[in-house]
């Protein structure tokens, strides 16, 4: 896996096989960071990955000038996550553990909360009420979400920014209705 664009475009990732990771692709993460180009400037901005997995999301916010946060729950996933890192000479700001806790833990708002639990789970919609009943986004924040098109996700309180549909997923921009 590589990284799509910014200062380290075209630079590899690995990946672990050893679990459910389901990194998001690279033709959808060009077209997630295409979108928010539009939307934001991204310097001095911060991205929150939630629910990490690989990594290549944060890597992919940092190589275009985020300051990027990860959520990983799988301590194998994070190790593998700060290898990642590592071999470009950055040190995750990573946070181990459930992103429900660690979300209300945070000192500072993120501009950009990235969401792509497991697909399974009911975390989207825990997500988005922790966020919104508890402000844990900056003004104006834009909130992502990454899950499958026939999932049904409540986006009560929110304002639909814009959708787009790669394959069977759907990335749902939104922000906190004002």
């Amino acid at each position: 896996m590589q990284i799509t664009g910014g200062i380290y475009n075209s630079r590899k990732i690995k990946t672990q096989e050893y679990n459910n990771i389901k990194p998001t692709l690279s033709k959808t993460r060009q077209g997630i960071f295409n979108t928010l180009s539009s939307m934001i400037n991204f310097e001095d901005k911060i991205f929150l990955d939630m629910f990490s997995g690989s990594g290549i999301m944060a890597l992919e916010a940092i190589s275009r000038g985020f300051k990027a946060i990860l959520f990983e729950k799988d301590k194998k996933t994070a190790i593998a996550i700060k290898e990642s890192f590592r071999l470009l000479d950055l040190t995750p700001e990573i946070y181990f553990g459930d992103a429900l806790k660690n979300l209300p833990k945070l000192q500072i708002q993120p501009d950009i909360i990235f969401i792509d639990p497991p697909y399974d789970s009911n975390l989207y919609d825990q997500s988005l009420t922790l966020i919104k009943n508890n402000h844990h986004i900056s003004e104006n924040g834009i909130i992502i979400l990454e899950h499958p098109i026939d999932k049904l996700i409540k986006y009560e309180g929110f304002e639909l920014i814009k959708a787009k549909t790669y394959g069977n997923k759907q990335i749902t921009f939104l922000n906190i209705s004002q």
